[in-house]
């Protein structure tokens, strides 16, 4: 099949070629011999009037058109694999699915974990794949490497639907032996007490957290910087280290972790998680009921936490 007179397998060769970058693994990734990838990289390359990869060495690096590609190949297959997925008759108790969903391990434990052991009784044949925060995870998004974000509001996309599911704010932890807390009335004594810091993903995404106290008062006093949520207690036993937490995850962690838990002496905007899915999974019916159940499930957090 021809559009505009481009071949439109060629657009599976077109994104494998493209994250791949190398002519002989994409001709493995799709199952095709190597003269046969060559040829469509030769017909792609005379449609497009650009060599798309050049050789850098020992290495083949995308032009800036082929650059410019990579994104728009990725988002086409992800609306035909989404629209090929279309059940007219969705049963979940049948349903035979995989998704993959980002989340980071807040999420993850105070709430994803809740609504998949009771996905794990009400649709046995579905299965998921966790990924860690990535730099850019609306991106992930758009070129269909995931299935389902969540995050908050700034981390989403503006170009697809999301939903709100819950709210939190946000308290202070410090070890249980670190009686110093409880004397901290202003805030810039707050900020000048040893922190232990959270950024997510490759480069360091702040989080909402971060973003304010950077942008309203003085700078904090980071001594430890971890990647994850799930660490930060490790980094407070046995020290005079505080950290800001989630007020839902400090009285989780609290239950495994002899932890402090005290009131910020500053308001900070309240969070809220959010769930996001591609525009094109709107007529896909296991997305939309598995959205639909982490409504329900986030209905009852807020009852248990009332």
């Amino acid at each position: 099949m021809h559009f505009n007179g481009l071949d439109l397998n060629l657009i599976v060769a077109l994104d494998a070629i493209l994250t791949e970058r190398n002519v002989t693994r994409a001709a493995e990734k799709l199952n095709i011999s190597q003269p046969g990838m060559s040829g469509a990289l030769n017909r792609l390359r005379q449609y497009f009037n650009d060599d798309l990869l050049t050789q850098n060495g020992k290495q083949m690096i995308p032009t800036p058109l082929g650059a410019a590609l990579s994104v728009p190949a990725k988002e086409i297959l992800a609306t035909v694999r989404s629209r090929l997925t279309v059940q007219t008759r969705f049963l979940p108790q049948e349903a035979q699915r995989s998704f993959t969903v980002m989340v980071s391990d807040y999420a993850a434990t105070i709430f994803l974990a809740n609504v998949l052991r009771a996905l794990s009784v009400e649709a046995p044949g579905m299965t998921f794949d966790l990924h860690q925060y990535a730099d850019l995870p609306s991106e992930a998004l758009e070129t269909g490497r995931i299935d389902v974000l969540l995050g908050p509001q700034q981390a989403l996309s503006q170009n697809h639907p999301f939903k709100p599911l819950f709210a939190d704010d946000f308290v202070g932890v410090a070890c249980a032996d670190n009686d110093a807390v409880d004397d901290v009335t202003e805030i810039e004594t707050f900020l000048a007490m040893r922190h232990v810091l959270v950024r997510l993903g490759g480069s360091g995404l702040p989080t909402t957290d971060a973003t304010f106290l950077e942008r309203s008062f003085s700078p904090r006093r980071i001594e430890v910087i971890v990647p994850s949520w799930s660490l930060v207690p490790h980094y407070l036993m046995g020290t005079q280290r505080i950290a800001i937490f989630h007020r839902r995850l400090a009285h989780d962690y609290a239950r495994h972790f002899p932890l402090r838990i005290f009131e910020i002496p500053a308001t900070l905007p309240a969070f809220e998680e959010c769930v996001q899915w591609r525009a094109s999974s709107r007529g896909d019916r296991a997305i939309q009921w598995l959205i639909e159940r982490m409504e329900t499930h986030a209905r009852m957090l807020d009852t248990v936490s009332a």
